[in-house]
């Protein structure tokens, strides 16, 4: 059933003093993220002096060892070592399950086609989920933003990205729990998780909502699950551990790197349309999403705001300039922030005494 409320998003609960406080303190965080990426303190790897072999022709020559009867460990560490590299750190190494899927398909465009796949099912996922919620044209715009960082899926080779598996399967997992699947969700979490080891702090998040809700059997699905995984990523660090030499070359910065908001705006950037635009047009459009997100308290926009925030506060700390393309893990999700954009604005607006209430509006016309 589709509850029908006077007001929109919680934004309209707050007394005009404190919406009007709101609203400054959007256009000041908003103007001042667009100013930071016009300065020294911006991050983005658009442009990057990279060795010739991306990351993308390393993957797909795994899966092309693989095919040819290889075992994914052989490849990797032939690939890593000849294309020159750090291979030092178990994090340079990414876990099997993509790669070795992709490359045991009977052709390569298999997975490419599973991927799409993937991508527009998540895509009617998230209207149907959004649909439940209220009738309007939120769920058909939210559907058609979201080709903007699914595109990625559809060109080239890109889909040998694990990053983007891990993405598309976090947003499925999240609309799932929006149509009432709970346990679909669970298992969609915990392939994102197989796909990407980055994908564990949703699951944790997903695993503490459980808990907090008293959802006894979804909380021992994530457990059981998150333990199966550190169990398998235990083998995988120790196959390896044997696969690196001792001349191994390592990162020359570590992991934690304290980008701040520079980086956070970059990540927010893993957008086909948002990639072609000056930077900060990407600033003002996670603004939007943030402001979005806040406002919406049904159980979906509580999960996808929480996803939201926890992977930006990590990126806020964790990732070098070259792990911009993180971002793909949250991509989807902003999208479902920023079609929440109006209702919000129009809920501050009125709550400032900007605009009339609904009900002054019904006495006005009497």
């Amino acid at each position: 059933m589709i509850e029908s409320t006077t007001h929109a998003t919680d934004y309209a609960r707050l007394t005009p003093p404190a919406a009007r406080i709101v609203l400054c303190a959007i256009a000041i965080a908003s103007l001042l993220g667009a100013f930071l990426t016009l300065t020294p303190l911006q991050s983005d790897n658009l442009n990057p002096k990279r060795k010739a072999e991306s990351d993308v022709s390393l993957y797909a020559a795994e899966a092309e060892r693989i095919r040819n009867g290889e075992d994914y460990y052989s490849a990797a560490a032939a690939e890593l070592t000849k294309r020159g590299y750090p291979t030092r750190s178990v994090f340079n190494w990414r876990t099997p399950l993509p790669t070795w899927l992709v490359g045991k398909m009977p052709a390569f465009e298999w997975g490419k086609a599973l991927l799409c796949g993937m991508a527009v099912v998540l895509m009617l996922m998230a209207f149907e989920a959004l649909s439940r919620e209220e009738r309007s044209l939120k769920p058909l715009a939210c559907a058609l933003l979201l080709s903007g960082p699914l595109l990625p899926v559809f060109l080239d080779n890109l889909f040998v990205m694990p990053v983007l598996w891990a993405g598309v399967l976090i947003a499925m997992s999240i609309c799932a729990y929006g149509l009432h699947r709970p346990w679909l969700g669970v298992a969609l979490g915990l392939a994102s998780l197989a796909c990407r080891e980055l994908a564990l702090p949703y699951c944790l998040l997903a695993a503490a909502i459980a808990w907090r809700c008293k959802k006894r059997g979804e909380l021992a699905g994530w457990l059981i699950g998150i333990a199966v995984w550190s169990a398998l990523f235990a083998l995988h660090w120790w196959r390896v551990g044997g696969l690196i030499p001792p001349d191994a070359r390592s990162h020359p910065h570590g992991w934690l790197q304290f980008g701040g908001a520079g980086f956070v705006v970059s990540t927010a950037q893993m957008n086909a349309y948002l990639l072609l635009l000056p930077q900060w047009i990407t600033a003002l459009y996670l603004a939007a999403a943030l402001v979005g997100l806040a406002g919406w308290s049904s159980p979906l926009g509580i999960r996808v705001g929480l996803c939201v925030c926890l992977y930006l506060a990590a990126f806020a700390a964790v990732g070098q300039s070259f792990n911009q393309y993180w971002g793909a893990l949250i991509a989807p999700l902003l999208c479902f922030g920023l079609v929440r954009l109006p209702a919000s604005i129009r809920d501050l607006w009125r709550a400032a005494s900007f605009l009339p209430s609904p009900a002054c509006e019904g006495r006005a016309g009497s």
